[in-house]
């Protein structure tokens, strides 16, 4: 019985040392890889197939789900759905970050991706 009480106790203290922030960064590093492997040859060159993901551009799909479902179901181009589904959510992480959308100590979940909005602040006159 003393071993299972610390067995748990350990699992409890390694529950609260988890650091969110670490967690975050390794998404988006993740996140970074894969967009160099499946998207940058399509979006970051010139005269590439796809836009280059500006904020801009992110800012058109309203909120960070609709983000990641378009890209779920569109990318890469011509094979959507074809990457594993953390993939599609780190990408998308990436982008959030890379367009100020998403802090970068926070970790991106399709739990909260709605309540992320990518609207754009107005231009001032």
């Amino acid at each position: 019985m003393k071993g299972y009480l610390a067995l748990f106790a350990i699992v409890l203290y390694g529950i609260g040392c988890a650091d969110p922030a670490a967690d975050a960064r390794a998404q988006q590093k993740r996140g970074q890889t894969a967009y160099t492997t499946y998207c940058a040859s399509c979006h970051e060159i010139e005269q590439g197939i796809g836009p280059r993901l500006k904020r801009e551009v992110l800012a058109t799909r309203l909120n960070a789900g609709s983000l990641l479902m378009y890209n779920r179901r569109n990318m890469p181009y011509q094979a959507g759905n074809t990457l594993p589904y953390e993939q599609y959510v780190d990408i998308t992480a990436f982008l959030l970050v890379r367009g100020e959308f998403l802090d970068s100590s926070r970790v991106f979940t399709e739990a909260d991706a709605a309540g992320i909005s990518l609207a754009l602040a107005p231009k001032s006159p």
